[in-house]
């Protein structure tokens, strides 16, 4: 999506001091300022792609380092090699980013729907369905990406001096209501030509992005029907099935940004050397290195793509869909459709499609899997398509497979941790957050372990 500033990501987001859920940009304008002037209310929609760009780059950094993704690189910080083994102190820079820029894009969802709303009189029916289902769609991602990485969030904060910390199963029922509202908004009053070509950056389908989001979190939820019937709504090809982050100069890709310096990481050489030979999707995401180690002396392969500071980054892998379409089939017993699906994802070689997203490759399954060994193959292949989409912690919740802090030399295998401990700066500011209201959860002792959902 169309970014007006600088995407410093981490960096930026490390680097903020203690700060509550009610964050401001001192060179944005107020609500009471955006709320009585239309431009202001466009310039918002801008401000909410670009914050998202950050909140979500914030996120799948962080993720893809507490799994066996990424690992440090030889400049980074020591907080950052200590992550990249499962150890985030309460207090670090790790531990905050997240917190701090998703509730930054949540804040400017937030006064986007206000000024659709107290303007609606001035905005065309279709722009304003526009402006609105954008707010709540990276609005609910924004505040799931909160529920991927603590265990109690937040959710009602605009506005709020004390915000309190909720569920996740409260979280997941917020997150989901806020994208089926997106998508009833968009199917009664489509958006405009204006909201199109002039706030949305071209190329992005908002339709595709709410119905993908919708299944990925119906999957959270494990409802398999809504799960299934949203992946079904999902493109499958052409330019609508691919929508992605746009970091037009001088703006940075986050992976570019972080491809060295004291935030640097690179993906750990182990996701290429693990695949099947004839795999191809390494290609995508790296440079095969023999040479290049981390901080801590992890093998790693340096980003191909993504090393381009102007790189597009998706908003979702298209193979997700397809995936959460076999697991929801798997589950629900049909085997013969989840196997044929899942062979769509193996079996799709460049040209494919007519997109530019990873391709396996590889050939069909050449026997009928049981249930349990589909739900595994579904899972590995979730980790060659979807490498630094955050997805890969989540799975590992999903599938009871923590395996705890691994210290360097050895190689992590799935998630390394639960959570995240909670932010500093909402900690002094927010009474609902101190030590003694909101613990930091306790991380499990043996393992392969699942994690304590509230």
């Amino acid at each position: 999506m169309r970014m007006i500033k600088h995407s410093a990501v981490l960096l930026a987001a490390m680097s903020l001091g203690a700060c509550n859920l009610d964050l401001q940009n001192p060179n944005s304008p107020t609500e009471s300022q955006v709320i009585t002037n239309v431009d202001g209310v466009i310039g918002l929609a801008t401000g909410l792609q670009s914050r998202f760009a950050t909140s979500y780059g914030n996120y799948a950094y962080t993720a893809g380092l507490v799994t066996d993704e990424f690992a440090a690189t030889s400049a980074a910080l020591i907080s950052i090699s200590d992550a990249e083994q499962g150890a985030v102190p309460p207090g670090t820079g790790i531990a905050d980013a997240v917190f701090n820029s998703v509730y930054r894009t949540v804040r400017t969802a937030d006064e986007l729907l206000a000024g659709a709303d107290a303007l609606a009189a001035g905005i065309d029916p279709g722009t304003r369905s526009g402006l609105k289902a954008l707010a709540w769609t990276l609005k609910a991602e924004a505040l799931g990406e909160a529920l991927q990485s603590y265990q109690k969030i937040p959710l009602q904060s605009f506005g709020v001096a004390a915000p309190t910390y909720e569920s996740r199963t409260a979280g997941l029922v917020v997150v989901r209501a806020l994208l089926d509202s997106a998508a009833a908004t968009v199917a009664a009053t489509p958006p405009s030509p204006f909201f199109n070509n002039s706030i949305l950056t071209p190329g992005v389908s908002l339709p595709n992005v709410i119905q993908l989001y919708r299944a990925r979190y119906a999957r959270m939820a494990n409802d398999q029907a809504t799960a299934l019937a949203a992946s079904n709504l999902v493109a499958r090809t052409g330019t609508a099935a691919l929508s992605v982050l746009t970091f037009p100069a001088p703006t940075v890709n986050p992976y570019a940004n972080v491809t060295g310096g004291v935030n640097g990481i690179a993906v750990r050489r182990s996701f290429r050397t693990s695949m099947l030979p004839q795999d191809q999707r390494f290609a995508y995401f790296v440079t095969p290195s023999t040479t290049l180690t981390g901080r801590v002396g992890a093998q790693l392969d340096p980003f191909s793509r993504w090393a381009n500071p102007q790189a597009p980054l998706p908003m979702y892998m298209p193979d997700e869909a397809l995936l959460i379409k076999a697991e929801a089939l798997a589950v629900q017993g049909n085997l013969v459709a989840a196997q044929a699906v899942l062979d769509s994802v193996r079996t799709d070689c460049p040209g494919g499609r007519g997109l530019d997203d990873p391709k396996a490759c590889l050939p069909a399954l050449t026997s009928a899997l049981t249930q349990p060994e589909l739900l595994t193959e579904i899972y590995t292949q979730r980790r060659y398509e979807l490498l630094g989409t955050g997805q890969r912690w989540e799975d590992s919740r999903r599938r009871g497979a923590i395996r705890g802090p691994t210290a360097a030399p050895a190689v992590p295998v799935q998630g390394q941790r639960c959570w995240l401990p909670y932010a500093f700066g909402d900690r002094n500011a927010n009474p609902n957050a101190t030590f003694a209201a909101l613990p930091d959860p306790t991380e499990p002792s043996t393992f392969p372990a699942s994690c304590q959902v509230q």
